[in-house]
C-alpha cells in the first residue's frame, strides 16, 4: 500500500506544481484563452483633455481595427481608459488599481511627464510592461528600464531640431516660455543644451503654470525684450492662451511649438492667431495617405466614426500598433517577460513608413521629428 501511495503522489506532484491546489493553469495576468487586458491612464478632462482625447482615440481605432480581424493570435484586446484630468495622485491611483484589482497585462499611452514619473516605481516593482509612454521627458528614458518602452522621440530630440532649425536661419534672439512643472523644466534643459552647442544663450526665459492662470506675467516677462522667436515648452491651454495674449502685444515674433500642440483643437481655439506657428512633429504627415501607415490610421478611424485625423491622434494609433506588434511576435504561449523579450528583438522594424527601432540596450523606438506650420487655412502644412 505505501508503494502505490508513494507512486499516486510521484504521478500527481508535477501536475500540483504545474497546476496548483486548485487543479487551475496558472495563467499569465491580464491573460484569457479570448483577451488580452490593457490599461492606459489619460487626463480625458482638465487642461490637457483635448489632446489626452485624441490619444485614446487613435489607440482605440487600432483596437478596434485588430479586435475586427480576430485579434492577435485569437485573442482580443481589451482596453481599459481611466480618466485621471492630469492630476498626478489620481494617474497614481488609476495606475495602481489598474495593477492590483484589474491585472492589466500592460500598460499604454500613460501621458504626462510628473505622471509618468510618479508611476515609475510601481511599474518597476510590478514589472508590468509599460509602452509608449505619453512624453518626452529624460526621466522615463535614463537610465534605461526594462519593461518601460517609448516610442516617440524624446523632448531632447524635439528640441535640438527647433533651435537647429532658427540657428541655420539665423535667428539670433530665442526666448523661452516653459511650463511650471518637470515636463517645462526638461523642455527647458533640451533647449538649453541645444543652444551651448551652438554657443548661444536664451534671449530671456519665462514659466508659465499649467492652468495659464499667471499668462500675463509670463507674457509681460518675454515681451519687454522684444525676442525674434519664442519656444514654447507648453500643453494645452497655456499654449493656446499664451499665443493669444502675446499676439495682442506684438505679432512680429515667431512662434515654435512642441509636438504636443499638435491637435486639432488647439488649431481651432488659436483661430487667426495660430497661422504661422511651427509645430515639431514626432510622427509622419497625418494627411498624407501616399504613406501606407496614415492609410491604415485613416481608414481605422474611418471605421469609429472619426474623420478629422491629428498628429496626437495617429500617435496613438502608433503606440497601441507598436505594442500589437509586439504581443504578435511573442506568439500565443504570452507572458509579460516574453512581450518583453520580443520588444526588445524589434530592432528593424518597418510599420509603412515609421521605423521602429528597440533592442537589447535600448528603449526608445524613435527619433523621428520634423517642422509643420499652421497655414492661413486654419490647418497645418508641411
Amino acid at each position: 500500500m505505501f508503494q502505490l501511495h508513494r507512486r499516486i503522489l510521484a504521478w500527481t506532484l508535477p501536475w500540483i506544481l504545474l497546476f496548483g491546489t486548485a487543479g487551475i493553469a496558472r495563467a499569465e495576468v491580464g491573460i484569457t484563452d479570448s483577451e488580452i487586458l490593457i490599461g492606459q491612464s489619460l487626463g480625458l478632462t482638465g487642461p490637457l483633455a483635448e489632446l489626452t482625447q485624441d490619444i485614446g482615440n487613435g489607440a482605440r481605432a487600432y483596437v478596434s481595427a485588430i479586435n475586427a480581424k480576430g485579434g492577435i493570435h485569437g485573442r482580443r484586446l481589451r482596453l481599459i481608459t481611466m480618466d485621471d484630468g492630469y492630476q498626478v495622485p489620481n494617474t497614481v491611483k488609476n495606475v495602481e488599481q489598474m495593477i492590483e484589482r484589474d491585472k492589466v497585462f500592460a500598460l499604454l499611452n500613460v501621458t504626462g511627464t510628473p505622471n509618468c514619473e510618479a508611476i515609475l516605481p510601481a511599474v518597476q516593482k510590478s514589472q508590468v510592461p509599460f509602452f509608449a509612454p505619453f512624453t518626452g521627458a529624460v526621466s522615463t528614458r535614463k537610465p534605461m528600464i526594462e519593461n518601460v518602452f517609448n516610442v516617440r522621440a524624446s523632448y531632447r530630440d524635439e528640441t535640438e531640431k527647433l533651435v537647429q532649425h532658427l540657428h541655420t536661419i539665423g535667428i539670433q534672439k530665442i526666448a523661452v516660455v516653459y511650463q511650471a512643472s518637470s515636463f517645462g523644466k526638461d523642455g527647458l534643459a533640451g533647449v538649453e543644451a541645444a543652444m551651448a552647442q551652438r554657443g548661444i544663450k536664451a534671449h530671456g526665459t519665462a514659466s508659465i503654470e499649467s492652468n495659464a492662470s499667471d499668462v500675463a506675467k509670463s507674457v509681460d516677462a518675454l515681451a519687454g525684450g522684444k525676442p525674434e522667436a519664442i519656444i514654447m515648452i507648453t500643453a494645452g491651454r497655456p499654449t493656446v492662451e499664451f499665443i493669444k495674449s502675446y499676439r495682442k502685444v506684438s505679432r512680429g515674433v515667431q512662434f515654435y511649438s512642441l509636438s504636443v500642440m499638435g491637435t486639432n483643437a488647439n488649431l481651432k481655439a488659436l483661430g487667426s492667431d495660430g497661422v504661422g506657428v511651427v509645430v515639431a512633429s514626432v510622427v509622419p504627415f497625418p494627411w498624407n495617405q501616399s504613406i501606407a501607415l496614415v492609410g491604415d490610421y485613416q481608414a481605422a478611424m474611418q471605421k469609429i466614426g472619426i474623420t478629422e485625423y491629428s498628429f496626437v491622434s495617429l500617435e496613438g494609433y502608433i503606440n497601441a500598433r507598436i505594442l500589437g506588434e509586439a504581443i504578435e511576435r511573442a506568439g500565443r504561449d504570452l507572458t509579460r517577460s516574453g512581450l518583453v523579450k520580443a520588444a526588445e528583438g524589434m530592432t528593424q522594424v518597418g510599420l509603412g513608413g515609421f521605423n521602429v527601432r528597440f533592442g537589447r540596450e535600448s528603449r526608445q523606438a524613435s527619433k523621428h521629428v520634423e517642422l509643420t506650420i499652421i497655414g492661413r487655412n486654419g490647418k497645418f502644412i508641411k
